[in-house]
């Protein structure tokens, strides 16, 4: 047994745990062009809208639900005392810095105040204690904070941005003679999306409430995560990862159309390929530019269809042209892992493949889908700036390989020695065109109604099954599923979308603790891209019929690659 190790902690899955860590070549024309590309936050004052409490809730997902305590105009008035507690909804949730007035009420400040002070983004981070937590990640990302306050009255300007709806203020000493009141309490709320452009977003074309409330929570997800990079989450990691810029990016062009922040974060990462030209999975800005030292093999090869989406959205082919060699050499790890068939093997090398964090998902078939169409899509980028396509053969070669996963009795793709059935490999193939529309959006049908398959966990997982529903020609089913998946999640009560959900388990992780899960996360705000571009012709044909879930099904604004 190892004894630096302590029963609360979760060790980690192989694939993760990095056993020789490559050298970056550091490119400082890149990274100070990424300098340069730095956006401009903007800030805004929100204050709490009431003090609450949370009482039993049986049918509520949490189990609990919030009430008014006291109006907010009250709480000036309200003294606390050792072992006192106070909870104030701000209403929403957002991404910054706290402050407020700590007033005293007594005879003499004969000792400091101690406060803990914690960050809620869901009830149970404000109504249950959050230590010991029983994580594989780091507890240092749990949300709150001890500060001691020597002399009162006083201003307390908290030095650390929050992600948080909930504030949770526990006064775990005084003396017996003084009391404290809190005042002026607010936030100065952080984003690279302006309040105007934010309110500027042409509205979603669409009669239906519940798909309006989706795109709305949406853009607030993504606008919380719009720093000075595209952030996974504003709570946790608070960093840039690829496949999470790549959706981000998609919706941020169909809604605030921040192509300059966008192309910051392809320069990051091109600043920072590893030896053998791979690019990490994630990046730190601070304390200063360096790679993540975690290597997913998916999110690599990923780079360049996020450029290429980015060349198109925007135009600028000369940043397509300049990150060309990037974009090369991010597609040969994954290739490395194609056999002699052209098949993808995952035991090919013990890199991560990613995919979703799905229990014992056997991630072969949904690589060779990704690995496809990364090769489609970086072909395409190459035609656009005007260079031969590399991977020509490849896709042949994959195309042909495809059918070695696909069990044609049961109507489905299968993956490893077990011929594992999931949602994931369905989805992929289906997006890389493996095979026709119709054949893929059944294996997809057939897998969502296998209770043997393999379900995702993570919005990520899921925004690619939705999409390739949708592409396949099953708008209604990609718009069924966005209602059963994101809808669960408004009906559980989210104000922004959340890195995983499971709508039987409130307390699900990937991480082993739930109160480690960031709840305001970038890959899961997609529901934006699905409604206003790949479902647009759809829903637009739909509400010029005045009915928009039982139409007929309408032509497919995006055809699949083949």
């Amino acid at each position: 047994m190892d004894d630096s190790k302590t029963k609360n902690e979760v060790d980690l899955p192989a694939n993760q745990k990095v056993k020789k860590l490559l050298k970056t070549n550091l490119n400082t024309k890149f990274a100070e062009k990424a300098e340069a590309l730095k956006a401009q936050l903007y800030d805004w004052i929100d204050h709490p809208l009431s003090v609450i409490e949370f009482k039993p809730e049986a049918d509520a997902f949490f189990k609990c639900k919030a009430v008014q305590k006291h109006p907010i105009e009250a709480l000036p008035s309200l003294s606390y005392g050792k072992g006192d507690q106070v909870i104030l909804d701000f209403g929403s949730h957002r991404v910054g810095y706290l402050s407020f007035h700590l007033e005293v009420d007594g005879m003499n400040v004969d000792a400091p105040t101690r406060l803990r002070l914690t960050f809620g983004e869901i009830p149970y981070d404000v109504t249950e204690d959050l230590h010991p937590c029983n994580t594989g990640i780091s507890t240092s990302w749990l949300p709150d904070e001890i500060i001691n306050v020597d002399w009162l009255p006083t201003d307390v300007e908290m030095p650390r941005r929050y992600s948080f709806r909930y504030l949770k203020i526990e006064v775990l000493d005084t003396s017996p003679r003084y009391k404290v009141q809190f005042s002026n309490v607010r936030v100065r709320a952080m984003s690279a999306v302006s309040p105007a452009v934010s309110v500027a977003v042409t509205p979603l074309q669409s009669t239906d409430e519940e798909l309006k409330s989706l795109d709305r929570i949406s853009q607030v997800t993504l606008r919380n995560c719009m720093q000075t990079v595209f952030e996974d989450g504003p709570r946790r990691d608070r960093r840039l990862w690829l496949g999470d810029l790549r959706l981000q990016a998609l919706t941020n062009y169909c809604t605030f159309k921040d192509f300059q922040l966008v192309k910051r974060c392809l320069y990051l990462f091109a600043a920072l390929p590893r030896e053998n030209e791979s690019l990490p999975a994630c990046l730190f800005e601070k304390p200063k530019l360096s790679a993540g030292s975690d290597y997913i093999v998916d999110y690599d090869a990923l780079f360049g269809p996020t450029l290429y989406d980015y060349a198109v959205a925007s135009g600028d082919l000369e940043t397509a042209n300049e990150l060309w060699p990037t974009v090369v050499g991010s597609m040969k790890m994954a290739l490395s892992h194609l056999d002699k068939d052209g098949r993808f093997d995952s035991d090919a090398s013990d890199a991560w493949k990613f995919l979703d964090w799905s229990d014992g998902l056997d991630t072969n078939a949904g690589m060779h889908g990704l690995v496809l169409y990364c090769c489609k899509k970086v072909n395409k980028l190459a035609a656009l700036i005007s260079k031969p396509a590399p991977h020509t053969e490849d896709v042949q070669t994959m195309i042909k390989a495809a059918s070695l996963f696909y069990d044609s009795a049961q109507a489905v793709f299968v993956s490893g020695p077990d011929r594992q059935i999931s949602w994931a490999s369905q989805a992929w193939m289906a997006l890389s065109g493996a095979m026709d529309s119709r054949t893929c959006l059944k294996a997809i049908r057939t897998a969502m109604n296998d209770h043997r398959a393999v379900k995702p966990l993570t919005p990520y997982a899921y925004h690619h099954i939705a999409e390739a529903l949708a592409r396949c020609g099953g708008q209604e089913d990609c718009l069924k599923l966005m209602r059963e998946y994101w809808g669960g999640m408004v009906r559980a009560g989210a104000e922004t979308f959340w890195e995983c959900f499971d709508e039987e388990d409130p307390r699900r992780s990937p991480y082993g603790d739930c109160h480690n899960n960031s709840y305001c996360h970038a890959w899961s705000c997609t529901p934006s891209y699905l409604l206003r571009v790949v479902l647009k012709e759809h829903l637009e044909g739909e509400v010029s019929k005045g009915d928009l879930r039982f139409g007929s099904f309408n032509s497919l604004l995006f055809l699949t690659d083949n």
